[in-house]
C-alpha cells in the first residue's frame, strides 16, 4: 500500500513538473538596446515597440522586465538564455533555429543612406548597385544585419565599413568626413539627429532609399533555451491579437506618430 502511495506521488509530482514546464512564469525577462524611437530607456513605456510587447503580455497576466544592453550583447544574452526573449529584431535567415518568432510587433520602415548633401550619391532605388559606391566609406552598427544587398556589398569589399556601436557615433564621423554614408532605418536617425546634432548640421544631412522593398516588421526573438519559451510565444500573439481586435493597437500607433513617445 505504502509503495503505490509513492509510486503515485511520484506520478503526480511529475505531471506537475510538466506541466509547469508548460506554463509561462508570470514575468518575461526580454533583453533590449537603445534603438529610440523603437526601443529606449529614455523614452515613455521604453518605446513603442516595447510599449506593445508589455501591453500584449499584460492582457495575459504576465509582467515584463527590460534588460537594456547594446544590440550585439542583448541579442546574446537571450541566445544563451540568459533571458527569455529580446527585442526589436527583423527576420533573418537561421535566426529561427535558436528563436520563435512573435507575431509582427509593428512595421518598419527601410533602410535609407544617409550623406552630406554636397556629396550626392550615383544611386538607383530602383536598381540598386554598390558598385556605383565604390571608393565610399560607409558607418554602420556593429553587428546590424542591413539585408542581403549591402551585406553582400560589404562581405566582397565592394564598400568599405565602419561598424561602430551607436549611431550618434556613425553621424559624428559623417559630419567630419570620416564616412561617406550612413546606412539606417529613416526613423532612427531622424530621432537621434534632433536630440544630439544642431538643426545647421542637420541641414548638411540628405538620404535616400536604399532601395524599393515590401513592408518589413519588428519581432521580439523568445528564446528556444528557455523552458517556457512556446508559452511566452503562444501568450504574446494572443495578447497582440486582443490588442488589434480592440483598437489599441491602433491608438499606439497614433502616439507614436504624434510624437507623444
Amino acid at each position: 500500500m505504502k509503495n503505490r502511495i509513492f509510486i503515485l506521488f511520484l506520478v503526480l509530482c511529475g505531471l506537475l513538473l510538466q506541466i509547469s514546464r508548460g506554463q509561462a512564469q508570470s514575468t518575461i525577462r526580454i533583453a533590449t538596446e537603445e534603438y529610440p524611437p523603437y526601443t529606449s530607456q529614455n523614452l515613455n513605456h521604453f518605446g513603442i515597440d516595447a510599449h506593445i510587447v508589455s501591453e500584449a503580455y499584460k492582457t495575459q497576466g504576465i509582467a515584463v522586465e527590460y534588460h537594456f544592453s547594446p544590440g550585439a550583447r542583448s541579442f546574446k544574452l537571450a541566445q544563451i538564455g540568459t533571458y527569455d526573449a529580446t527585442l526589436p529584431w527583423a527576420k533573418r535567415a537561421g535566426r529561427e533555429v535558436e528563436f520563435f518568432y512573435s507575431d509582427p510587433v509593428i512595421d518598419v520602415d527601410s533602410e535609407h543612406l544617409f550623406f552630406r548633401k554636397e556629396r550626392a550619391l550615383d544611386w538607383d532605388t530602383q536598381a540598386p548597385d554598390y558598385r556605383n559606391l565604390q571608393g565610399r566609406r560607409f558607418g554602420a552598427i556593429s553587428s546590424y544585419n542591413y539585408g542581403d544587398l549591402f551585406q553582400q556589398a560589404e562581405s566582397d569589399g565592394v564598400v568599405s565599413v565602419s561598424r561602430v556601436s551607436e549611431l550618434k557615433q556613425a553621424f559624428s564621423m559623417l559630419l567630419v568626413e570620416r564616412v561617406d554614408v550612413v546606412i539606417s532605418k529613416e526613423r532612427v536617425p531622424r530621432h537621434v539627429l534632433n536630440s544630439f546634432f544642431s538643426k545647421n548640421e542637420i541641414a548638411e544631412i540628405a538620404s535616400l532609399p536604399e532601395q524599393v522593398k515590401p513592408m518589413s516588421f519588428d519581432y521580439l526573438l523568445i528564446s528556444k533555451k528557455g523552458a517556457h519559451g512556446v508559452a511566452y510565444l503562444q501568450a504574446v500573439n494572443r495578447g497582440l491579437k486582443i490588442l488589434r481586435n480592440s483598437g489599441k493597437y491602433e491608438q499606439f500607433l497614433a502616439d507614436f506618430n504624434k510624437g507623444l513617445y
